[in-house]
């Protein structure tokens, strides 16, 4: 029984470090420029900030902007996803006990 109690608990501790992580994926911002176009966005795949150099909103090169725009864009989502991924990783080595929760997998 006394086991049954150990495992709620490192559930609940492993679900507060879950909480935390996200929340630090929410705060951790990546930033991709390319053509005068910067997109930043959080590591929880949320785009913060799209802006533009002025030059480029001439009507004649609106095509080049809504490209960059959208390249941008998927670019600064890879990073986020790829600094999220590293940062998880991390963040799950340092939990320590989790092969125990997870019955040793």
């Amino acid at each position: 029984m006394a086991n049954i109690f150990q495992q709620a608990k490192q559930a609940m501790e492993l679900r507060n470090k879950m909480k935390k992580i996200q929340k630090d994926l929410e705060s951790k911002i990546v930033e991709y420029e390319n053509g005068g176009v910067k997109v930043k966005a959080t590591c929880d795949m949320t785009i913060k900030e799209i802006k533009f150099d002025t030059e480029l909103v001439a009507l004649d090169k609106l095509d080049k902007l809504e490209r960059l725009i959208l390249d941008n864009t998927n670019k600064a989502l890879k990073l986020a996803k790829d600094e999220a991924a590293k940062y998880s990783q991390s963040a799950m080595r340092d939990m320590g006990g989790l092969g125990d929760l997870l019955g040793g997998m």
